[in-house]
């Protein structure tokens, strides 16, 4: 019987086994074994290794799999953990491989433990899929593009996969240096990208900076999830940002029209975007204006707008949060 190792993620509900008579790779790889991630809305089974892997960008090869069969065997998840976050606030961010932009953040309590974590990266401005260039990787509808793309027939993951996956271990673990596994097939933003940013921050984290978070992330119950985060650095509100994502799934979005944009969130997705001309940006970038001006998430003009409406349910509850 061959003999399983089994790790435990326990502050994210993750369970991973891995099978220690894993298969070797090609010689220009490192060797990979088979995971399973188990959490609350999938099951994963990831290849992963412990250094990068060789990229097949450029190749064209033969697809494997139609539209539909490729869409059944793949999933990610872009959505927001659920409730109330605070505490102290860290930021890093730069450029790599070309022009693409990785942004961290992370929040930690007061004992200086990870409490979230989270990656999200800007293309290049020279993008070679121009829709792409500067768009969020992690919001629009890039992972969907990755999806189509022969080349994941056999990993079958996406960005999102190799990152959400980095985020549990550094949450799991509590550590942002040191080596990490990745998911085969979507390493090169891990390694290249969140985990240089990552191993910066780790004498950051032992003490508060003077910037604090509050996040709050509330289903709406039509497919859609209300996501406020503020910052505050010295007691004043100095970001608010309000965001409203799709489901994972089309069936979970009551609005049919709305449907194909699922794993998506309003603000980043161009073709949301498209769809409204920009009406969201505009009202979401509005609010925040009006909020630094108030320093109040409550005292800016009423809109008869639903979004508006979703943005007063969660930064009613993140108010009071913030004034105790």
């Amino acid at each position: 019987m061959k003999k399983l190792i089994c790790i435990v993620f326990s502050s994210l509900l993750l369970a991973a086994c891995s099978n220690e008579n894993s298969h070797l790779e090609t010689a220009t790889e490192p060797k990979a074994k088979k995971i399973t991630v188990q959490t609350k809305a999938h099951e994963y089974n990831y290849d992963v290794v412990t250094s990068a892997t060789t990229t097949t960008f450029g190749t064209n090869p033969e697809p494997k799999w139609t539209p539909e069969q490729k869409e059944a065997k793949m999933f990610w998840s872009v959505q927001p953990p659920s409730g109330i976050i605070k505490g102290n606030y860290y930021k890093n961010e730069r450029q790599f491989d070309g022009g693409n932009k990785g942004i961290l953040e992370l929040v930690t309590d007061d004992n200086g433990k990870l409490i979230h974590v989270e990656f999200n990266e800007l293309a290049s401005a020279n993008y070679y899929e121009s829709k792409y260039a500067n768009a969020s990787k992690r919001l629009s509808d890039y992972a969907f593009f990755q999806a189509t793309n022969a080349r994941t027939d056999d990993t079958l993951v996406t960005w999102v996969n190799g990152i959400t996956f980095l985020e549990g271990q550094m949450l799991a673990e509590n550590r942002l240096d040191g080596n990490f596994q990745t998911v085969k097939g979507s390493s090169t933003s891990a390694r290249n990208g969140m985990m240089p940013l990552a191993a910066e921050m780790k004498d950051w984290v032992k003490k508060p900076f003077g910037f604090y978070y509050y996040g709050i992330a509330e289903p709406l119950g039509n497919g859609l999830t209300a996501r406020l985060q503020v910052v505050t650095e010295n007691e004043e509100i100095i970001s608010a940002k309000y965001d409203e994502i799709f489901a994972d799934q089309k069936v979970e979005i009551t609005d049919s029209a709305l449907q194909s944009l699922y794993r998506q969130s309003k603000y980043y997705s161009l073709d949301y975007e498209t769809m409204t001309g920009d009406d969201f940006v505009a009202f979401a970038d509005g609010l925040e204006k009006h909020v630094l001006q108030s320093q109040d998430l409550l005292d800016i003009p009423k809109q008869d707008l639903a979004s508006f409406r979703n943005y007063e349910k969660v930064a009613t509850k993140l108010s009071a949060e913030i004034d105790e």
